[in-house]
């Protein structure tokens, strides 16, 4: 009789370990896509899950790879791992153990990645895990050259643009433009120096004293063949600042507002600041990218939450020399219409509007669940150094230059300052552009617009060349331009 009992607790107990696992299963959250794409900011990975799930991470080297374990997960039936982007080489998956599902991501380069999160979406959560960086590890640049194929050169030597072919754009959705785009600043480049030391030849021609120069293009941009005069006289200073590769790109830091879990403000037809912004800041780091002498940094180039400080590290990380962060206004007032620009300040804001405004701007780092008191143990360090340079007055005048090019495009405030907490950095001249209200009917349909964004895009590239040229930093093209128009009009070295 108790052998009896002993075997039904058995049954029992069996039938209700088969109940549990057949629950967990029915219940197991399941990874339903896997993305991997890479861009200016760096390698990402989006994993998208039904059902938030715990998640452990492990890093490791020899080889250097990103271990991602799934427990009480399981792969969707079809799913398709993607190829390698960037940083990474391969996407494995596997299951170490049962009811766990392992993914591997093999890494050309030990590079850390940033804390994994969840980002809620419309299909399930997404777990994303980013590797900063440009997205070009250095094992694969001879074979991402390898794709770029240079046109025959012509008899006269003309500079040529290398086309890019076999660019798959879900892969890499920005690097054909940004290729093409900087070979043919690099050509824009030889044509300028060329014609400036023709310009300065002309000029020494006639007093009779002769050099020789030697022309180049800046190291940073893609080599470009290309026949210079031959010996071609001209100033010696022109052949100092231009012969000589010392010449750097100006770095443009694009910052493009909002983005992940924070949508910024939202249209009367449902258009998105973070779309917005997204949209106009690639146009204008394509634009910036064509422009001999400098060069774009993105924030961001994809739909991803970073908190307000992290993205003038960022920014100071590219060595960039000035920032510009994008944004779409959004009023009360729905027929409120126009572009303004805004600057730090520290003793309070100009109006009103521009403190409800840098309020409201401020506040994106409690949607995206940064707490507010991890971001001010730098705070006063940086306020210090602020009051202590000229990069306030910098920040201003170039504000100035790009409020004055916006008007060209439509309807402009005065420059307004307020504290702004994304603008926090005394490393270089920033400013924050609100392309227009995106509240306003009328100027929504505009910012959706590509034509408006490649026009609002000209005129905040206009701006910054014009301040550029109007106090160029030492060892840049634009320094050794006027150099160049200096020595050609007869003044000499600057």
């Amino acid at each position: 009789m108790r052998a009896r009992g002993a075997t039904v607790q058995k049954v029992l107990m069996a039938a209700a370990l088969l109940g549990a696992l057949a629950w967990n299963l029915a219940h197991a959250s399941q990874i339903n896509e896997l993305r991997l794409t890479s861009g200016a900011t760096g390698t990402r990975a989006e994993i998208r899950l039904d059902i938030e799930s715990e998640v452990r991470t492990l890093s490791l080297s020899g080889p250097d790879r990103l271990v991602v374990d799934f427990p009480g997960a399981q792969l969707a039936k079809g799913i398709q791992l993607p190829g390698p982007a960037g940083i990474v080489k391969a996407v494995r998956a596997g299951q170490p153990e049962p009811g766990t599902t392992r993914i591997v991501f093999d890494l050309a380069q030990p590079v850390a990645a940033l804390r994994p999160h969840m980002q809620p979406g419309m299909g399930g959560p997404s777990l994303v895990l980013e590797w900063p960086g440009d997205g070009q590890p250095a094992a694969q640049v001879p074979a991402a050259q390898g794709r770029v194929a240079s046109a025959p050169t012509p008899a006269t030597g003309a500079a040529q643009v290398p086309a890019v072919v076999a660019v798959d754009p879900e892969q890499a959705p920005t690097t054909a433009v940004t290729e093409v785009d900087r070979a043919a600043s690099a050509a824009a480049t030889t044509r300028l120096i060329t014609e400036l030391a023709a310009r300065a030849t002309e000029s020494q021609a006639a007093s009779g004293a002769t050099a020789t120069v030697t022309t180049t293009v800046p190291s940073a941009a893609p080599t470009v063949q290309g026949t210079p005069p031959a010996a071609a006289p001209a100033p010696a200073q022109v052949q100092r600042l231009v012969a000589e590769r010392a010449i750097r790109p100006l770095v443009v830091a694009i910052d493009a507002g909002h983005g992940g879990q924070d949508p910024g403000a939202i249209g009367p037809n449902g258009k998105r600041e973070k779309d917005v912004t997204l949209a106009v800041a690639r146009e204008l780091a394509r634009q910036v990218n064509a422009t001999p002498g400098l060069r774009a940094y993105l924030t961001r180039d994809s739909d991803v939450f970073i908190p307000l400080n992290r993205r003038a590290v960022l920014a100071r990380q590219a060595k960039a020399d000035i920032f510009v962060s994008i944004h779409a206004d959004a009023a009360e007032n729905r027929s409120a219409h126009g572009a303004s620009v805004y600057v730090l300040s520290l003793r309070g804001a100009t109006s009103q509007r521009a403190r409800w405004l840098a309020d409201k701007e401020n506040a994106a780092d409690l949607i995206g669940g940064v707490r507010i008191e991890s971001t001010n143990d730098t705070l006063a360090s940086v306020l210090i150094d602020l009051t202590q340079s000229g990069q306030m007055r910098a920040s201003e005048d170039a504000a100035g230059h790009v409020l004055t090019s916006l008007g060209r495009v439509g309807h402009t405030r005065r420059v307004e300052k307020a504290n702004f907490a994304v603008l926090r950095t005394s490393d270089m001249p920033a400013m924050l552009v609100e392309t227009g209200f995106i509240s306003n009917h009328d100027e929504e349909r505009l910012l959706a617009d590509p034509a408006h964004q490649r026009k609002v895009a000209a005129a905040v590239l206009d701006g910054v060349n014009t301040y550029f040229e109007r106090q160029p930093p030492p060892g840049t093209m634009y320094a050794a331009r006027a150099s160049a128009e200096m020595a050609a009009a007869g003044g000499g070295s600057p």
